[in-house]
């Protein structure tokens, strides 16, 4: 694959899906909605939210994508296809460890999520070509790990409120991000084949 025609990929998927920004505004939902239930419930109750909110990601984040009007699959495109078969995988694999996990060893729940439903934006970042995604995740996982282990008391709260402050960031910067790439690639006279409307 050219270097052009990644770039290709890249301006489509930019313009359609709109770097996947419905999905990261079920992310930070999720995450609030992760702290209203760790304020509120005690932990072995918690968990059991917890793991039962996650099923709600995804149709969430296809509604809102709509009101976006971004194509949450990027269908037709395969930088957006390789987005999604990465966050699916990484939701397989990992989905045993977070069961085990709020089974076993509860008190460590809210960091296994909080780490492990980030690891597919570092393919994000070249994906969309932007160390955004990058940044997000490893700001997140240093600082909740930190408040894991030096603040326990802290868990259940200011795990949660960093994950959703990381997301909401996140999805102001996606906007503001992609207009400037999309902007600089036509100022270099580069002209993308649409696969959207």
């Amino acid at each position: 694959m050219t270097e052009l025609n990644i770039e290709n990929l890249r301006m489509d998927a930019a313009k359609c899906g709109k770097w996947n920004i419905g999905f990261f505004s079920a992310g930070f939902l999720f995450w609030v909605y992760v702290g209203s239930i760790g304020r509120h419930f005690p932990l072995e109750t918690a968990r059991i939210y917890w793991i039962a909110g996650t099923f709600y990601i995804f149709p969430l984040a296809v509604l809102i994508s709509k009101i976006f009007k971004a194509d949450p699959f990027t269908k037709g495109n395969a930088l957006g296809e390789l987005v999604g078969y990465t966050h699916m995988s990484i939701i397989m694999l990992t989905f045993p460890v977070i069961i085990v996990t709020a089974l076993y060893f509860p008190e460590a729940l809210i960091l296994i999520m909080a780490i492990c439903y980030c690891l597919d934006f570092f393919v994000m970042t070249w994906v969309f070509g932007s160390w955004l995604f990058s940044i997000h995740a490893t700001f997140r996982t240093a600082v909740v790990t930190i408040i894991f282990f030096a603040f326990p008391e802290w868990r259940l709260t200011t795990i949660p409120a960093i994950v959703a402050l990381s997301y909401l960031i996140t999805v102001i910067l996606i906007p503001i991000l992609k207009k400037e790439m999309v902007t600089k690639t036509y100022q270099i006279k580069y002209v993308a084949t649409p696969c959207c409307p």
